[in-house]
């Protein structure tokens, strides 16, 4: 039997690596803060999985039924911390652990506080409703990045909204796949290759692409970039991050160009922060 073509073989690696990714979970050890103890003797920590692509906020109410018993009246924001450094609540789980768990914990140790929220520090958070809007925003810059608009986002009926949400929420990579798809985003999307095959002058020249050739797809990337102080030998002896001041983002489309079936990566340095 004939080897099956190398666009179908990167298919396949394309689809374990993404179900790899949704089914993936960090271990959580959650403790509860010694100023919101008000029974004795202190409940025990609790134990859960985080998805990897999931958010704090979306795990409180497990959290708040478990130490429900012991929590004071009158419930403030809930947020979360590790090793004195309060989490940012719209960044993923798996991206958090793997930026401030150098040697990684395992399962991680976390607090969790329902009072005295940092709001110096942290931006407000309401509850799901917020990681839900901030998940929107995401997906409009995304977007954007790889057509140079977010009209398909923004033309999402109500119902492909709630259906793309609950799947994120519930970590469903099929149900994801469905609504997706409807938004045209992936590297390459017929319509987005012919579209991007059109005749354009090259940048600083009056000549023309040559007929059929096709510009690079533009995946969004951001990369978090954490600061180190000293030379190290290994990052695992770098001091736990005390502060989000040590730790950046940055915005670069990566494109992928493709040419006789194959595709080829590239780090596009000149993308906007």
């Amino acid at each position: 039997m004939a080897a099956a073509p190398r666009g179908q073989e990167a298919a396949a690696w394309s689809e374990e690596a993404a179900r790899l990714v949704w089914g993936g979970a960090v271990p959580l050890q959650v403790h509860l803060h010694d100023a919101d103890v008000t029974a004795l003797p202190p409940p025990p920590p609790f134990l859960t999985l985080g998805p990897r692509i999931g958010y704090f906020p979306l795990l409180v109410s497990t959290i708040k039924a478990h130490f429900s018993s012991s929590l004071p009246p009158g419930v403030d924001t809930v947020w979360f911390e590790y090793k004195g450094l309060p989490l940012k609540w719209y960044i993923p789980i798996g991206v958090l652990f793997d930026l401030l768990c150098a040697d990684p914990e395992r399962p991680w140790n976390l607090t969790v506080h329902f009072r005295g929220y940092p709001a110096d520090i942290l931006s407000p958070c309401e509850g799901e409703d917020s990681v839900k809007w901030n998940y929107n925003n995401s997906l409009k810059e995304a977007a954007f990045i790889i057509t140079g608009n977010s009209k398909n986002v923004m033309n999402m009926s109500q119902a492909d909204q709630l259906a793309m949400w609950e799947s994120v929420r519930k970590g469903d990579l099929d149900s994801y796949m469905n609504i997706s798809t409807k938004l045209k985003l992936g590297p390459f999307e017929e319509d987005f290759l012919v579209r991007t095959s059109l005749l354009e002058p090259r940048q600083g020249s009056d000549e023309p692409e040559s007929p059929g050739s096709v510009k690079p797809c533009r995946v969004p990337v951001r990369l978090y970039v954490r600061r180190v102080q000293q030379d190290l030998e290994y990052l695992e002896d770098a001091k736990p991050v005390s502060d989000w001041e040590s730790v950046s983002y940055i915005n670069r489309p990566f494109e992928i160009r493709k040419e006789g079936g194959d595709a080829a990566a590239v780090w596009n340095a000149s993308g906007a922060p």
